[in-house]
């Protein structure tokens, strides 16, 4: 017996149509519908077949469906312009990495969730998250990848570059319990920033997604806003005359964009409306509306949870080859899957260490711990 959302599941991670795939496996693309929709199952002979087009062991499409995993902050993007096909391989991904984080979660004891819910008021609810993941509520974030997962929410980083599309949250998981955050890589450090915020937003405040897109995605950046730059600590930086050379300095500090800083100068009415759009002029003039100078780029932060969980059950480095039988994967595709994680060079662990009780995993509040296997 199989599963036919696998089949699916495997189908939208190698791009491919299901006419595309049913050429390769010499069927018709109604048996592949009718597969995946959980109408035919098929025989060794055709499993064998797929198996090998899709690279996944046929083990892996006798799997239970994957766990409940919405697409979230995903729907607003729907009427971006962001092609169906890459919308899937992003949601697919993130959803497999999310089944991973769960099963390995069951071995591991996990620390709570400290997420504050507001529905209304950006500036209030980002002024709670800080609160409630015990950052300071008037300085710069130094790393906020770092912040939101020891805040308990599961920060993935997709393994391929997906055009148009920087990021995406939802709740996952039993009763929808589990907030996660979704990067597609290859993203400067301060848009990175921005697009992390943004999303923690949409989780803080809209959990049941039930706003308009225009309403949802205001508030979400307001609330990114807030949450980077407070509003009255940063006040006090943003001192009159406001030039792009006077916001270098904030831009190092603070973490985000000069295009970020000069639309919060005149959120908070240190500058008008003609002073904003003077600064953005000059920055098209530099060519630095689509890229800042490299020599102010942001550290780009990659998130580090999801991989110390491997470290934590399967080794530092994980063995793969042990963690593909446990999950009907290939070593290789979970090696590409983990590649882009912070893998914290230099800070090699004793397999004795990693099966200590006391490892945290700060991915997922500081008192998580290991437990014994």
């Amino acid at each position: 017996m199989i599963s036919g959302d696998r089949v699916r599941q495997a189908r939208e991670l190698r791009k491919l149509t299901q006419h595309e795939l049913a050429e390769h496996v010499d069927t018709g693309q109604s048996t592949i519908a009718l597969v995946e929709s959980g109408q035919f199952i098929p025989n060794n002979n055709l499993i064998t077949r797929l198996a090998l087009k899709l690279g996944f062991p046929p083990s892996f499409f006798r799997q239970k469906p994957s766990h409940e995993f919405p697409l979230g902050s995903l729907l607003y993007r729907a009427h971006a312009s962001i092609r169906s096909i890459d919308r899937s391989l992003a949601h697919r991904y993130a959803q497999l990495a999310f089944e991973l984080s769960e099963r390995m979660g069951n071995k591991l004891q996990l620390g709570p969730l400290r997420l504050p819910h507001v529905s209304e008021n950006p500036k209030l609810a980002a002024q709670l998250a800080r609160s409630s993941m015990g950052l300071s509520p008037d300085t710069p974030i130094a790393h906020v990848i770092r912040a939101c997962e020891k805040a308990g929410v599961l920060v993935v980083i997709l393994p391929v570059v997906i055009e148009k599309l920087d990021a995406f949250s939802l709740w996952a998981g039993k009763k929808l319990a589990r907030p996660v955050i979704v990067l597609s890589g290859g993203r400067p450090g301060d848009r990175t920033r921005l697009s992390i915020a943004h999303e923690l937003g949409h989780l803080v405040m809209h959990e049941t997604l039930v706003q308009s897109l225009r309403d949802a995605e205001r508030q979400a950046y307001e609330f990114a806003a807030e949450f980077l730059l407070p509003a009255d600590s940063i006040r006090q930086e943003l001192v009159p005359p406001i030039t792009l050379a006077s916001l270098v300095p904030l831009k190092k500090r603070w973490g985000v964009s000069l295009q970020a800083l000069a639309m919060r100068a005149r959120e908070i009415e240190v500058i008008s409306d003609r002073q904003c759009r003077y600064l953005f002029e000059q920055m098209s003039q530099k060519g630095w509306r689509k890229r800042e100078p490299k020599s102010l780029d942001v550290q780009v932060e990659k998130p580090r949870g999801l991989r110390q969980m491997a470290e934590l059950v399967y080794g530092d480095p994980p063995d793969f080859s042990k963690m593909a039988s446990d999950f009907d994967l290939t070593p290789e595709f979970l090696a590409s899957l983990f590649e882009p994680y912070d893998s914290r060079p230099g800070e090699k662990r004793t397999q004795d260490s990693v099966s200590s009780r006391q490892r945290r995993v700060v991915g997922f509040g500081t008192d998580a711990m290991a437990r014994q296997s």
